[in-house]
């Protein structure tokens, strides 16, 4: 396989009249998922449109505001423009335009996710009941009840997530699944698909592109979630044997039963810690993680590339999908991207973003020449070429894979 050259281009400024999010009502439904009330869906859609407009309308207007104001001043004050990001932000924060977009756009998200707890809380035990139901129906979920998800995960609330993606709220809970679901969708404006599965489809696109014709026999998806993009693998895979990772318990009883009820059946949910997962000294065709490096620590990243060298078969293909790095962005687009690391609970976030993936790769043992860098996407829904990024939320994926050859392909 060749590498493709590593290059992201920043879409051009929003048009005039920006699209509308999709309605929460577009969502993907199956049996797993909450009944949203009109007010639930009011909320969800409110947000979702707000979103859009932080997006649309201000971010531009920080743009301009960084430009003709930010830079300016530092220059007359200090005769010199800032040399990293960290100077940069420093001066943004003093900005009104910067202040106002960032504080509606951390108050637009904590909104957001109240609102998941406020349409799935009062409906928890009947949600409770149907998954326990479902997932009695077959044996693809294992989880430990001895297990302790990593102190990171539980002491933070990533995303402003209540509870984080860890909490138990009482025996068999699926809240933190049910919730993520449908504010995730709300989150991107449906525009990640009604599955919210855009990553995962991405990925797939990126598979037909550079290994056309390649089937993968078995697939290890580490940190999963909730499987939305698990599932796109797995349909497009059938006969392949899928083992998926998440340390949340909640997460994953509601991921099981919402596979279960859409008829995906080649899935297996494990509960583990995704450093070191829980598979034994089994082999796998594909590892891969979607948007879950930024959720650990630069030591935990290297020990999750080490495992995947260590359970990736020969000829196997470890895959690795996040927003892209910020060295090769002007400092006002690094600040931009980097607004999820300061503001949104975020804590790995600008560290991951800094740390250059494919060197960490190499440092885990796979060969130099086996290692490369490159994009990945799918069509967004209700976007078009001319919708302004919203950074950190946008689908222009930033991708590194390790190919662990076979042994006639290592040069000697």
């Amino acid at each position: 396989m060749s590498a493709t050259a590593y290059s992201i281009k920043t879409p051009a400024a929003a048009p005039l009249r920006a699209p509308l999010p999709l309605p929460v009502s577009a969502i993907e439904t199956h049996a797993a998922l909450p009944q949203l009330a009109h007010d639930d869906q009011a909320r969800m859609n409110v947000g979702a449109a707000f979103n859009t407009f932080l997006a649309q309308r201000m971010l531009p207007a920080v743009e301009r505001a960084a430009r003709a104001e930010v830079e300016p001043a530092r220059q007359a004050r200090l005769g010199q423009p800032a040399a990293d990001r960290h100077e940069y932000r420093r001066d943004l924060e003093q900005n009104l335009t910067w202040r106002l977009w960032s504080r509606l756009r951390r108050s637009n998200m904590e909104m957001l996710q109240q609102a998941g707890r406020l349409a799935v809380l009062p409906q928890l035990p009947a949600l409770v009941e149907t998954c326990r139901e479902i997932n009695a129906g077959h044996d693809r979920l294992e989880l430990d009840p001895t297990f302790q998800p990593p102190g990171y995960l539980s002491r933070l609330h990533s995303h402003l997530m209540p509870g984080g993606y860890v909490a138990e709220l009482g025996d068999d809970d699926i809240a933190a699944g049910a919730a993520y679901d449908v504010v995730t969708h709300a989150v991107l404006g449906g525009r990640s698909g009604p599955a919210s599965d855009r990553a995962g489809r991405a990925t797939l696109a990126w598979l037909r592109e550079h290994r056309p014709g390649w089937t993968p026999r078995r697939i290890l998806d580490l940190g999963c979630g909730i499987g939305t993009n698990t599932c796109v693998l797995a349909r497009a895979f059938p006969d392949a044997e899928i083992i998926a990772v998440d340390a949340g318990a909640a997460l994953l009883r509601y991921a099981a039963a919402r596979a279960a009820s859409l008829g995906v059946t080649n899935i297996r949910f494990i509960q583990g810690d995704i450093e070191t997962p829980p598979v034994g000294d089994e082999r796998f065709d594909l590892v891969m993680t979607l948007m879950v490096l930024h959720e650990t620590s630069r030591p935990g990243m290297q020990r999750i590339f080490a495992s995947c060298r260590e359970h990736l078969a020969k000829g196997g293909l470890t895959f690795h999908l996040e927003q892209p790095p910020y060295r090769d962005k002007p400092l006002l687009e690094q600040c931009l991207r980097d607004w999820d690391g300061r503001y949104n609970n975020e804590a790995f976030w600008s560290a991951m973003h800094d740390t250059d993936l494919a060197a960490q790769l190499r440092a885990v043992g796979f060969p130099a020449q086996h290692v490369f860098e490159t994009t990945a996407n799918a069509p967004p829904l209700g976007a078009t070429t001319a919708t302004q990024e919203d950074y950190g939320r946008g689908g222009a994926w930033y991708v590194v894979v390790g190919e662990k050859p076979l042994l006639k392909e290592v040069s000697v």
